[in-house]
């Protein structure tokens, strides 16, 4: 296609999955030969990844949902750069955005980056979700289906750089190369479903008594778990690693990762990158996580909540070497496939192409 030149708009509140979803897609925009031009908040070090990444950006005050100015401010920029496209991240950015390029008379890609309200992303031109399950998510608060267009965030590359071997994971975790390993990577919060985590490793407690249960990440959550893990007896085999920038090499010391979620996710981005490592994955039977899990082929899926039959499936997993080597390689093909960094820019420049035809 054409270079074109693309507003990139994102409000960010700090420094997690949409923001590097935006700063890599803004990246290979502009390698693939488009001018790109970032609009943020000066804080919370996104701009200076983005320059270091050499591309332009611009911290105006845009943000807030009663900034009443923004969508002038953004109108005023966007027609200054010249924007064939403005593409809006997160709620506040795609409402004042959606706002601008109707001002503007520019056409708007709004990125709905979780379970957001439909609401804020109204006014863009179309959406783009990064699950089905996102997009089933807005159409049921009234979005038009037509509208809304589902593109996978993509894992680059470089998320495998640096990454230790089962090995060296192990030994830095202090974990023996033969120890039965089950590795939950996520914020600690109720819906994220680490209590049942527990509860399972508590059920196989007799049956594989030196299994040992990483979670990895930080959350409310952390003193209950620590409390609940004592009441459950098996305060020796879980390990409450706290934010760990190295969550590739935590995945990689497990035999199993788990996303015991008991609400809907955006996607459960966090196993593919384990199938990236041809780990094993049990995901929640949940819109979104469901996504990223195929039931059977890459990994297992269970009922939301339920530690009984996450138990039954873990300690399948822990039992069956072949079956977990069959599922960690499917799993591999199919983030390779499905969410690579490749399709997901493709994605967007098949979006952008159709809104400047428009």
């Amino acid at each position: 296609m054409k270079p074109l030149s693309i507003l990139q708009i994102i409000t960010q509140r700090r420094f997690s999955g949409a923001e590097r979803v935006c700063l890599s897609l803004c990246a290979d925009l502009q390698q693939r030969g488009h001018r790109v031009l970032m609009l943020c908040k000066p804080d919370g070090g996104l701009p200076d990844e983005a320059r270091n990444l050499g591309l332009e950006v611009q911290t105006p005050a845009i943000s807030g949902k009663l900034n009443l100015a923004a969508p002038f401010r953004i109108a005023r920029i966007a027609r200054a750069f010249g924007a064939d496209v403005i593409h809006t991240h997160l709620s506040t950015a795609s409402l004042w955005g959606g706002l601008a390029g109707r001002l503007a008379d520019i056409p708007t890609l709004g990125h709905v980056h979780a379970l957001n309200t439909w609401f804020y992303y109204r006014f863009s031109t179309l959406a783009a979700t990064c699950s089905g399950g996102v997009k089933q998510h807005v159409v049921a608060q009234g979005a038009d289906s037509a509208r809304v267009r589902v593109v996978y965030n993509g894992i680059p590359a470089s998320r495998l750089e640096g990454v230790l071997s089962v090995h060296e994971a192990r030994r830095m975790l202090g974990l023996t190369p033969d120890q039965p390993v089950v590795a939950c990577v996520a914020h600690l919060s109720p819906k994220k479903g680490q209590t049942f985590l527990l509860q399972a490793v508590a059920l196989l407690r007799e049956r594989i008594p030196n299994l040992v249960c990483l979670l990895a990440g930080e959350g409310e959550m952390r003193d209950q778990l620590q409390s609940t893990a004592v009441e459950l007896g098996i305060v020796d085999q879980v390990r409450l690693l706290g934010f760990r920038s190295d969550v590739m090499s935590v995945m990689q010391a497990a035999d199993v990762v788990v996303l015991p979620s008991i609400a809907k996710e955006g996607l459960g981005l966090v196993l593919v990158e384990a199938a990236l490592l041809e780990k094993p994955t049990i995901g929640s039977n949940a819109p979104g996580i469901d996504e990223a899990v195929q039931d059977g082929v890459t990994g297992l899926l269970v009922p939301p909540g339920d530690a009984e039959v996450l138990a039954e499936q873990l300690g399948r997993l822990l039992d069956d070497a072949v079956l977990r080597r069959q599922l960690g390689q499917a799993g591999r093909e199919r983030a390779l496939r499905m969410f690579s960094q490749e399709s997901m820019v493709d994605g967007f420049e098949a979006l952008y192409q159709e809104l400047t035809a428009r």
